[in-house]
């Protein structure tokens, strides 16, 4: 029996952990990005956005094998199932559920008998109930002899080092497909994987697990300093300072001894969750921090000499121009090293994908309409304007050259189709 593990465009995380998983039980499994040349009897298909629905609809419909789809789309079978022709759904997290599958395929096990699942019986959605285990230890992932080539962020890879968030952004879909408790790995298992990844040839490695400095946490806001630390510390002996990267940190989730470990141990580079600078629409987005915190974080990393990075959200619905001038105002009060512009996506299971599925189109400023004729949207029209200016008033300005200018462009137009394409099959449009 062959088993192929799935990934359409990079080597995702999840995916090399189902893989190890079946590699463990004894399977004899191989971990494939796309879809050609496939030769295998089952094959697991881990998808991370929700435009893969429809993006490789075709190349997934063809397969002739018994198709397990897992990954962060599962949120909503349903959705996956108007598009998608698979026979198992694995609801969230895939790791305890993997044993229980194989017996299901070796005929030792009824369907209904895997905890957290969805899958068709005579025309109706069948989802079995499941609840999360406190472990989230795993054997090793299966790791590619490639994974050297992999650009994610500036990463080969994103390891996880722990799970779950008691945060409330409306717009994240981290609770939602790992619940709010915070789980973590030993240190010991993390070490070990990191010198697996370093060991097939992964150079540049970001740990990661929804909010970094969580980790060794039990509660939200209540950061464990020195579990944090000897994570960094220890990771970077193996993989050095330069190439470690701590992606994705809370304003008001860090210390100064945080902040001076992150300077020492890792790149020098934080990532700070800004989403917006108005007061009405954090609020509205639940963020729970303030701009004071903003601020106040900032400037904490710049006495350590840590550069920052700030991601903002644009086009969240109800934001209006006022709005969206004080962030910009914001942003260029911050003076950032780097910035990440986004407009707001309604993922599958989110607060926020539930509001946009009831609100109307023309109350959407994703299809308000745009005064600069390059775009559709009001959405649009901002996050270009927003991506325009960061490059003036970051630390360093970037001189605009008609190349940059285009690239621009071109991100903020696949943005724009991108996520008009997920709120119309939100919505049911197509």
């Amino acid at each position: 029996m062959k088993i192929a593990v799935i990934t359409p465009e990079f080597y995702n995380y999840g995916s090399m952990i189902v893989a190890g998983i079946l590699k463990d039980l004894g399977y004899n499994v191989t971990l494939k990005k796309g879809f050609n040349n496939l030769q295998a009897d089952i094959v697991f298909i881990s998808l991370h956005s929700t435009i893969h629905l429809i993006k490789y609809k075709k190349e997934i419909n063809q397969i002739k094998a018994f198709k397990i789809l897992g990954g962060p789309v599962t949120t909503d079978p349903q959705l996956i199932f108007k598009y998608l022709d698979v026979d198992l759904i694995v609801k969230g997290e895939a790791e305890d559920k993997i044993d229980r599958i194989m017996e299901y395929v070796h005929g030792k096990r009824k369907k209904t008998s895997i905890p957290g699942v969805a899958f068709k019986e005579d025309d109706e959605i069948v989802v079995t109930s499941s609840s999360r285990g406190d472990s989230i230890e795993h054997p090793l992932p299966l790791i590619p002899p490639d994974i050297s080539k992999e650009n994610i962020r500036g990463a080969n890879v994103y390891i996880e080092t722990h799970r779950g968030c008691v945060g409330n952004c409306t717009f994240c879909q981290v609770p939602c497909f790992f619940g709010r408790k915070i789980r973590n790995r030993s240190i010991e298992n993390i070490i070990k994987e990191v010198k697996a990844f370093k060991g097939k040839g992964a150079k540049r490695i970001a740990i990661s697990g929804g909010t970094g400095t969580l980790y060794g946490s039990r509660k939200f806001k209540n950061i464990n300093e020195e579990a944090f630390i000897e994570l960094l510390k220890k990771v970077s002996e193996i993989t050095g300072p330069m190439h470690l990267t701590i992606p994705d940190i809370r304003v008001d989730l860090v210390t100064d001894n945080i902040l001076e470990a992150i300077a020492r141990y890792t790149n020098g580079w934080i990532y700070y969750g800004i989403e917006s600078g108005s007061p009405r629409i954090l609020k509205k987005m639940k963020k729970g921090i303030s701009v004071d915190d903003i601020f106040e974080a900032v400037e904490m990393a710049r006495n350590h000499g840590v550069k920052v990075a700030g991601s903002f959200i644009v086009g969240y619905p109800g934001e209006e121009d006022e709005d969206f001038q004080v962030t910009l105002e914001l942003a260029d009060e911050l003076m950032l090293d780097d910035y990440f512009v986004s407009i707001a996506e309604p993922i599958p299971g989110t607060v926020l994908a539930e509001e946009v599925k009831k609100l109307p189109l023309h109350e959407n400023p994703l299809y308000m309409d745009s005064n600069d004729k390059r775009f559709e949207s009001l959405a649009a029209e901002r996050a270009f304007k927003f991506l325009l200016d960061s490059y003036v008033f970051r630390s360093i300005p970037v001189p605009m050259t008609d190349k940059l200018f285009k690239s621009i462009v071109e991100e903020v137009k696949s943005q724009e189709d991108h996520i008009r394409t997920v709120t119309a099959m939100i919505k049911g449009l197509i």
